[in-house]
């Protein structure tokens, strides 16, 4: 799996996160689309965020050489997902258009399209989680997402979480009350997800 950051950059919340998918059973590389850098407020990480997304092939070139990398491993066995949040939700669907081959997306709260034309691009089953308290995106751009990707032909499995904030499934501990039943149930939709992606090959995650 290749994991991509939020607009704040690699955290060590990713890279646990990353670990997490180890445990059950994943190779997981956390991409670094900042080359080392980290926001430290708002204005930093859009400054990040702009930076990057004025080079959106270097953003392809270099998730496509993550993906390179990780077929090339003796313990991948060809197939690839790649996951983002916020920042790294649009760019996971970006990669689904753009990038080379690979046969998972799963997004969550990031930049989303709802073209039906250019969504008929994506080669696989999509992933979204989003909170029903976002303004970024909306539940009315989620809908519209929905609705392309229908329109596209594209499978997926997308839920709107009514009443979470973006940032509710990586960062549970800023409302745990609120936010751990539905980051639970997300993950369990996450794991089905993958393992629907992966099972095909003979791959499955561990039991949980």
């Amino acid at each position: 799996m290749i994991l991509v950051h939020e607009w704040n950059g690699l955290t060590q919340r990713i890279k646990e996160t990353a670990d997490a998918f180890a445990d059950v059973g994943y190779v997981a590389l956390a991409a670094d689309l900042y080359s080392g850098r980290i926001g430290r407020n708002r204005d930093e990480n859009r400054a990040l965020v702009q930076e990057t997304m004025q080079a959106p092939k270097q953003i392809i070139h270099n998730l496509n050489a993550a993906l390179a990398w990780l077929k090339a491993r003796p313990d991948v066995h060809g197939q690839v997902a790649t996951i983002g949040w916020c920042y790294g939700g649009g760019i996971a669907l970006t990669f689904a258009l753009g990038g080379d081959q690979h046969e998972g997306t799963a997004i969550f709260y990031g930049r989303l399209l709802n073209d039906p034309e250019v969504l008929k691009q994506v080669q696989h089953e999509v992933y979204g989680t989003f909170a029903g308290l976002d303004q970024g995106p909306s539940v009315e751009q989620v809908s519209a997402f929905v609705t392309g990707l229908r329109a596209a032909g594209i499978d997926n499995d997308v839920h709107i979480y009514d009443a979470v904030q973006h940032g509710f499934w990586l960062h549970v501990d800023r409302d745990r009350e609120r936010n751990q039943a539905p980051a639970e149930h997300a993950w369990g939709r996450l794991l089905k997800y993958l393992d629907r992606t992966f099972s095909p090959a003979g791959i499955a995650p561990k039991d949980t």
